[in-house]
């Protein structure tokens, strides 16, 4: 009744599992021992039990449903597997994904504001797997700006077009500070299947590029496939080249679609927003668009979870008998996946508790009843001298 009465008091717990009791039977007495008959006909032993025992309460580690709660930072597993937190005395897992941010920008428990442990990513998009880390975020980060160092130019110049006939392009691209710079572009054509062009901007960030475009008959595109502009020192690196890709136009009859297709520098930008992906990856939004990789969730696993120490408020601590524990990373080295802006919910079926309730009662009035009996007998054994 203990076990059935917590599994209920729980059914709104997150991530909580429900347990069930296994009953051993107590061997009392043996009555008879092996014999034969006078035939030589073999007589089995005969014993009287002594009722019931404990023999262990088990978890039902079965995956409860995930409720969607649309906080960032709500996490639910699904599929085995256990967060990883810090504690005093060691790593301490939990199924809770109930997390929040304190006031140090760490990502930890909601409860017991315990750290929350994840695999930092380096600048260069790779995870260290040599040692946890605290998820800490910066919120006022920046990202820095990238100057322009390439830029297409695509679509088409129409090929019945008049000799002297000009189209202008307008775009924006970035110095190494994240200034913007305003680039015009002009095709004016010259001849049959020809075309001049420049490429200047009025700021002086880099040397002009003048050139002939020159197309095929069927208007493939002839030469040149690109042009590379140099940046001025005073707004970039000595150096550096701005290559400007043509091979996206073509000459066909009809009117101008040319324009300036993409462009691969940016500003700055301040973090606006973070996500956390199926594998646990947390990544940083940035108002310039650019996004940034810095932790991975760690996930741990044991051999044997009814292993697992209950420590309360959600959290395990394994224990010899829950044998090693294997921390990796979801969708990785542990086949589960972590599902961001929900909770996963208790697993306690109350229909099946309260049968089962029933049936522990009904069980208990039975041998109850077995107890009254027994006084009833054994009161008429007394009065047997009367």
């Amino acid at each position: 009744m203990d076990v059935v009465g917590n599994n209920i008091a729980n059914v709104n717990t997150q991530a909580f599992k429900r347990s069930r009791v296994a009953f051993n039977e107590v061997l009392g007495q043996q009555l008879l021992g092996v014999g034969r008959t006078a035939g030589g006909t073999g007589v089995n032993p005969s014993f009287v039990g002594q009722g019931v025992a404990v023999g262990s309460i088990d978890q039902n580690w079965t995956q409860g449903a995930l409720e969607t709660t649309n906080v960032a930072t709500d996490l639910a597993l699904n599929g085995s597997g256990y967060f990883v937190t810090q504690g005093l005395d060691g790593q301490i897992l939990t199924r809770a994904g109930n997390f929040v941010f304190n006031q140090e920008g760490i990502l930890v428990t909601g409860t017991s504001g315990l750290k929350v442990q994840a695999f930092r990513i380096d600048e260069n998009g790779e995870v260290d797997m040599s040692q946890l880390s605290d998820v800490q975020i910066d919120f006022a980060a920046q990202a820095p700006p990238k100057f322009t160092e390439n830029m297409a130019i695509g679509g088409n110049l129409p090929a019945d077009a008049p000799i002297g006939e000009e189209v202008t392009l307008s775009n924006k691209i970035y110095d190494e500070q994240g200034n913007v710079l305003n680039v015009v572009t002009r095709f004016t054509k010259t001849a049959e299947n020809e075309w001049s062009f420049s490429i200047e901007n009025d700021e002086g960030g880099f040397t002009a590029a003048t050139g002939t475009m020159t197309f095929n008959v069927d208007g493939s595109l002839d030469t040149p496939d690109s042009v590379g502009l140099t940046w001025d020192t005073d707004f970039v690196t000595s150096g550096a080249t701005l290559t400007v890709d043509f091979s996206g136009m073509t000459q066909y009859g009809g009117s101008s679609t040319a324009t300036v297709r993409d462009q691969d520098g940016y500003a700055s930008g301040k973090m606006s927003s973070f996500t956390i992906d199926p594998s646990g990856t947390i990544k940083l939004n940035f108002t310039n668009g650019q996004q940034e990789r810095v932790y991975q969730l760690a996930i741990s696993d044991v051999d044997n979870p009814n292993g697992l120490e209950q420590l309360g408020e959600n959290f395990y601590a394994p224990t010899a008998a829950s044998g090693e524990t294997v921390t990796g990373r979801a969708g990785n080295e542990l086949q589960t996946t972590i599902v961001a802006g929900t909770l996963e919910m208790s697993n306690v079926d109350l229909a099946e508790e309260f049968t089962s309730m029933i049936i522990a009662q009904r069980g208990y009035q039975a041998s109850a009843r077995v107890i009254t009996t027994s006084d009833e007998i054994l009161q008429e054994t007394v009065q047997l001298k009367r």
